[in-house]
C-alpha cells in the first residue's frame, strides 16, 4: 500500500465540500487558459517602416547616431513581452519586388500559427518609371495586398493592412497635400475585400501633421543642418523618411489605431507605454 498518496488521493480524507474542490480546479483551468500566447509580429513594407543599421548609417553619413528610423523599429515599445516584433520591411521595396526578391519567402519560413503580419506598401508602388517596382493602384497593387493577407492566413497568422504614412508636403495655405493618390484608397479596399483589420496611418499622420503645421512637422522627418554630419556638408531635407521622433509618433498612432480595431494584436498592447526613444 502507498504510504504517501498524492494530493488527489488524499482529498476525500480532508472532507472538503464539493463546491470548494470544484472551485479549485476551475480556478486552475481558468488561469491556464488565460496565459497569453507568445507571438511574433512580422512587419513587411518599405523604408518608412524598415530597420536601419546604425553602424552603417554612421559610416555612410560621417557621424554617430544618424536619426533615420523606420516606424516599426519603435513598435516593440508599445507591446508587451509576449509579442516579438520581427521587422522584415526593406527600404526601396514595393508590394511587387518585396515578393519577387524573396523577402516574403523569408517571412513564410518563420511564421507560425497565431502570429501577426502588418502589411504596409505604397510609396514605391507609385514609381511609374521603375517597372520592377511599379504597380497600378486598383490592379496589381490591391491584388498584392490581398494576396499577402490571404497567404498569411493560410499559415494561421492574422494579417493587418496599414495605409502608407503621409509625406510632409504643405501647400501655400499650410495644409498637407496628398501625395499617394489612389494607393491609399486601394489599401482600404484591399483590407475590406480581404476581411482583415485596417490601420489608416495615412489619415492619422495627415491629421497629426496638419496639427503640427509646416515648421513643427519638420521634427518628424530628416531636416539636418549643414555640417552636423561630415558627409552631408549641405545638410539634408527629406520629407518622406522618419526621424526618431517621427518613428515614435507613427508607432504610437499605429498603437492607437490598433486599440480601436478588431485585431487581437491589441491584446498585446501595454497599458502604460514607455518613452519609445529609449529603444531607438
Amino acid at each position: 500500500m502507498n504510504e504517501y498518496p498524492g494530493i488527489i488521493a488524499r482529498l476525500p480524507h480532508f472532507n472538503f465540500p464539493l463546491q470548494v474542490v470544484t472551485f479549485f480546479f476551475l480556478t486552475l483551468f481558468f488561469m491556464s487558459s488565460c496565459a497569453q500566447k507568445k507571438v511574433k509580429v512580422f512587419c513587411i513594407g518599405d523604408s518608412t517602416m524598415s530597420h536601419y543599421d546604425l553602424k552603417k548609417m554612421e559610416e555612410s553619413y560621417g557621424g554617430s547616431d544618424f536619426p533615420r528610423r523606420g516606424w516599426a523599429m519603435a513598435l516593440s515599445a508599445y507591446l508587451n513581452d509576449n509579442a516579438e516584433v520581427r521587422n522584415m520591411a526593406v527600404s526601396g521595396r514595393s508590394s511587387k519586388n518585396f515578393r519577387a526578391q524573396g523577402y516574403w519567402d523569408k517571412v513564410l519560413e518563420e511564421i507560425q500559427e497565431g502570429d501577426f503580419v502588418v502589411i504596409q506598401f505604397g510609396h514605391n508602388d507609385e514609381k511609374v518609371e521603375d517597372t520592377t517596382r511599379y504597380t497600378e493602384a486598383f490592379g496589381e497593387f490591391k491584388d498584392n495586398l490581398i494576396r499577402y493577407a490571404k497567404e498569411a492566413e493560410e499559415y494561421g497568422a492574422f494579417p493587418v493592412i496599414a495605409t502608407s504614412i503621409a509625406r510632409r508636403k504643405f501647400n501655400a495655405e499650410d495644409h498637407l497635400v496628398d501625395t499617394h493618390g489612389d494607393y491609399v484608397l486601394a489599401s482600404r479596399e484591399a483590407a475590406k475585400e480581404a476581411g482583415v483589420p485596417l490601420i489608416d496611418l495615412n489619415q492619422m499622420t495627415t491629421d497629426y501633421l496638419n496639427q503640427l503645421g509646416p515648421e513643427e512637422s519638420k521634427e518628424w522627418f530628416l531636416h539636418i543642418k549643414p555640417g552636423v554630419f561630415e558627409k552631408l556638408p549641405e545638410g539634408m531635407e527629406d520629407n518622406t523618411h522618419l526621424s526618431k521622433q517621427g518613428a515614435c509618433a507613427v508607432s504610437g498612432l499605429f498603437a492607437e489605431g490598433l486599440e480601436q480595431s478588431k485585431s487581437s494584436l491589441k491584446n498585446y498592447l501595454l497599458d502604460e507605454r514607455p518613452d519609445c526613444n529609449n529603444i531607438l
